[in-house]
């Protein structure tokens, strides 16, 4: 009883702060899944300071802005735990108080991905050029062979057959939410696909082609589709199935040889298929949430 009077009037001793500390960073991390998802391109971003030739002060600016969404993102989850408590029943002042948290989060976001974007855009292209230069290793006769038949897994022809079963699965189960995830992930999808194509509009890697494409290079259509898809098929899988959770290694795994096969065939760049991963983990996991929404809201009332 000492011990916790101590510990509400701030009085604790030092070390013991540093366990409240990390305590409640374990208790964003596990109950609020944005804050997971942000730590996730967080350490994206930190990887990238790691590899990439960067200045001390570019190191700085975005450690700092990596911190402000990180703490923005704890802050905003007190602040609805605080009003969820102080508010037990419906608010509209209280929730206007928590969208205007999370759209301060969601500025936060955005504008650390611009200033991402702006600091990592040259030595990526640096990168890109090293990382081909290593690659052409396995550009051997049976690197490419195999690399030609590792791309597949991102064709979207291959995982429309692939997924017909799974389609027809979630029917006869009548699963329609997961069904609307699925697809809806893929459809959107391509045209969200489309967009980024023609707003960034990066041509090839020049050279010899190894396998035929169209279209411009950024982001990588294989790999964007495929971590949609696999993604997407492995979250339906293991759904509620904690003892399938081994199977997220089969996904993960398609996702990154995707990837490495179309460095290896000389259609994309290194920042291509980074590209496609993050642009389509990052669209799959906001269309699951408005998928759940709609769902929820419009669709779950005409089905039943």
């Amino acid at each position: 009883m000492k011990g916790n009077l101590a510990y509400y009037r701030g009085k604790s001793p030092l070390t013991e702060r540093f366990i409240h500390a990390f305590r409640g960073i374990h208790y964003a991390w596990q109950k609020e899944p944005n804050f997971r998802i942000e730590v996730f391109f967080a350490l994206v971003v930190l990887g990238g300071m790691a590899i990439l030739p960067l200045s001390g002060v570019e190191r700085g600016i975005l450690v700092i802005v990596t911190a402000i969404v990180l703490v923005l993102e704890v802050v905003n989850s007190v602040f609805e735990r605080m009003l969820d408590v102080m508010h037990a029943h419906y608010s509209g002042e209280v929730k206007r108080i928590k969208d205007t948290m999370a759209g301060a989060v969601f500025l936060a976001s955005a504008m650390s991905v611009v200033v991402a974007i702006l600091i990592l855009m040259r030595p990526l292209l640096v990168f890109d050029t090293y990382v081909q230069e290593v690659l052409s290793g396995f550009r051997t006769e049976q690197g490419l062979h195999i690399a030609r038949l590792v791309t597949i897994l991102g064709d979207w022809p291959v995982l429309l057959i692939i997924s017909l079963p799974l389609l027809f699965f979630l029917l006869y189960l009548k699963r329609y939410e997961l069904l609307g995830f699925f697809v809806g992930s893929a459809v959107i999808g391509q045209i969200l696909l489309f967009a980024l194509k023609i707003l960034f509009a990066r041509e090839r890697p020049p050279g010899i082609e190894l396998i035929e494409t169209n279209g411009y290079s950024f982001p990588s259509g294989h790999v964007f589709f495929g971590t949609i898809f696999w993604l997407a098929a492995g979250y339906i899988i293991t759904n509620a199935h904690q003892k399938r959770k081994y199977l997220w290694f089969i996904p993960i795994a398609f996702i990154f040889v995707i990837a490495v096969s179309r460095v290896i065939l000389s259609v994309h760049w290194f920042s291509d298929v980074v590209g496609g991963f993050l642009f389509g983990l990052f669209w799959l996991l906001l269309w699951f949430g408005i998928n759940k929404r709609l769902f929820q809201k419009l669709l779950r009332p005409w089905l039943s």
